[in-house]
């Protein structure tokens, strides 16, 4: 089986330092392993991120029966292939350290990424690579132990008071913060910072970092002092990534509706068209209706009226027109005549 613990430090060629010196098999990752102290220190001067955490330590430890079977070539390739699943764009380098039977890896990851340089910031980072080991132990066929509680950061008053049996305070803020970040409906800050309150934890922000103050007690602590799980930028960076992921399920749910949509709309679309076309029937007959029926009542009919023979007043003939023009013609015909015999 294999276990993982997971550390920083603000000093990075110390750590390099320390690994190099009883490594038996060594390796890295986007630099060269002989000069990764130097190359991993070009990258974080280059983006201006040479103050704070420096690097992410890990240490990935396999037992004797494991150790024996696999040996230090193929341990110190596992701890590679673990940390590119990790930071796939970030300075790595692995040392192979042999304790007695015992075989574990010292891994050095730069905290600042090479092509976007950004700092390395993973919530709750512990669960996080343990959860990536466990994938990788068992696509080789290794034993994957049991998870484990895991906070960064532990001082020495607060094993004291673990070790008799006290909790810490410290801890106390921890447990209080993982479980508002469980709750995955907790996708902003203003969220978290109300969450947080509900909780009896008051949330202090400044430019680069949080503190986080126990009502109770009045008791404050930074998050770097946390563990980088607990600082402003990781916390930031998971509740951004848990809106874009609601943000999505939001719109495929909406996709999702609109797709019964289009048949309904299809529907209405249908029966509004047969319902304009009938209407322009009954509009077409009805016009043709009333141009058979106002055929010799225009003012233009009666314009061109003219008589098929001539008319006298006295004649019986039948005038082929309508009977307001036959009484004006008549009128007119007979305007200043006397019919007396």
């Amino acid at each position: 089986m294999a276990t993982v613990k997971v550390s920083t430090t603000i000093s990075c060629s110390r750590a390099i330092n320390y690994a190099e010196k009883r490594a038996e098999v060594k390796d890295a990752y986007n630099c060269e392993i002989t000069n990764a102290k130097q190359e991993m220190a070009m990258v974080r001067e280059m983006y201006a991120k040479t103050d704070g955490i420096q690097a992410h330590l890990i240490i990935q430890a396999f037992s004797p029966e494991e150790s024996a079977q696999l040996g230090a070539e193929k341990i110190n390739h596992l701890g590679m292939e673990l940390t590119q699943a990790i930071a796939p764009d970030h300075q790595i380098a692995v040392y192979t350290h042999v304790d007695k039977q015992h075989y574990h890896n010292h891994i050095v990851i730069n905290s600042v990424n090479i092509k976007t340089g950004k700092k390395y910031h993973q919530y709750n980072e512990f669960k996080y690579i343990k959860a990536q080991n466990d994938k990788l132990l068992k696509k080789h066929g290794l034993t994957i132990v049991q998870s484990q509680k895991h906070y960064e950061k532990i001082t020495s008053p607060e094993l004291q008071l673990r070790r008799r049996g006290a909790t810490p305070w410290k801890d106390d803020i921890r447990r209080k913060i993982d479980t508002v970040m469980q709750d995955k409906s907790v996708s902003s800050y203003n969220a978290f910072r109300e969450a947080l309150a509900r909780s009896g934890i008051k949330l202090l922000e400044n430019k680069k970092n949080v503190s986080y103050e126990l009502l109770e007690g009045n008791k404050r602590v930074s998050g770097r002092s946390l563990g980088s799980s607990y600082e402003k930028e990781t916390i930031q960076r998971e509740l951004e990534s848990r809106a874009k992921k609601q943000e999505k399920l939001t719109r495929q749910a909406l996709q999702n509706q609109y797709k019964a949509l289009p048949l309904v709309s299809n529907a209405n679309r249908q029966q509004k068209q047969q319902q304009q076309r009938k209407k322009m029937r009954i509009r077409s007959v009805r016009k043709k209706l009333h141009q058979k029926t106002v055929t010799f009542c225009t003012d233009t009919h009666m314009r061109r009226f003219k008589a098929q023979q001539a008319l006298e007043p006295s004649s019986g003939v039948t005038y082929y027109a309508p009977p307001q023009k036959r009484h004006e013609f008549a009128k007119k015909q007979t305007r200043g005549r006397s019919f007396s015999r």
